[in-house]
């Protein structure tokens, strides 16, 4: 088992994660990839309990949910004795990890989309309470309800979050609106990921950026896929 270990490590270009003994949060990651993402971009990503809360933006296939899904896999690799997918880590021990991403509706308890969003943030806000020095990812959260109330939530939450000091947490989110709002808090971190424009095609360089993006690629990558011409398409056929 230990040589099979060892094998991924050289292989995969994994490291073994270095241990902290404090009872303040810490992860600190260089050169973070996604084992199962072929050629994948590394990242840095530094993240303790004086600067609680990362608050991540950037546009559709930017490479939000990669990098949480990123960032997890390194944490519970990590806290179960083996090498991760970084150049280097350092963590403290933590008592749990706990996440929202992929959430569907639950048909066979009749909730929707939302109401599954709230129940799992109350669980996670239980959880919380109980254990203590969890790691937690919220992926765009509260996305099955109205704009507006969904903003409104994503402030309220992520507040109240950021004040929890033996957590550490990290939202994603499209309301780049209530990062405004959230300016004035010292222990959130905003960054987000690069998008471009080139020849009028979307690129993307997966890089980790400080600062709120405000990029919007949805309604070019629809218009792209050429979904209008279709239905245009359709409607002529349907008059014939």
């Amino acid at each position: 088992m230990l040589e099979s270990v060892g094998k991924v490590v050289s292989k995969r270009h994994f490291s073994y994660p270095g241990y902290i003994n404090s009872e303040a949060p810490l992860v600190e990651i260089k050169g973070l990839f996604h084992p199962l993402v072929n050629g994948a971009v590394s990242n840095d990503f530094h993240i303790n309990g004086d600067d609680n809360l990362c608050f991540l933006t950037g546009a559709n296939m930017s490479g939000k949910s990669t990098f949480l899904k990123s960032f997890g896999i390194a944490v519970y690799l990590a806290h179960v004795g083996f090498p991760v997918p970084a150049s280097e880590m350092k963590t403290t021990i933590f008592n749990g990890m706990v996440t929202t991403i992929n959430l569907p509706d639950n048909i066979t308890l009749g909730y929707s989309h939302f109401y599954n969003e709230v129940k799992r943030v109350k669980d996670i806000a239980t959880t919380i309470h109980r254990h203590r020095k969890m790691v937690v990812i919220l992926d765009e959260l509260f996305k099955g309800t109205n704009v507006k109330d969904a903003a409104d939530a994503c402030l309220m939450i992520t507040s109240a979050l950021s004040k929890i000091k033996n957590c550490v947490f990290i939202v994603s989110t499209h309301h780049v609106e209530v990062a405004k709002k959230l300016a004035a808090n010292k222990h959130i971190l905003f960054n987000h990921f690069e998008y471009r424009i080139v020849n009028e095609t979307p690129t993307y360089t997966f890089k980790l950026k400080q600062g709120v993006s405000d990029d919007r690629a949805g309604l070019l990558i629809i218009k792209q896929e050429g979904i209008l011409e279709i239905l245009h398409d359709a409607a002529r056929q349907s008059l014939k």
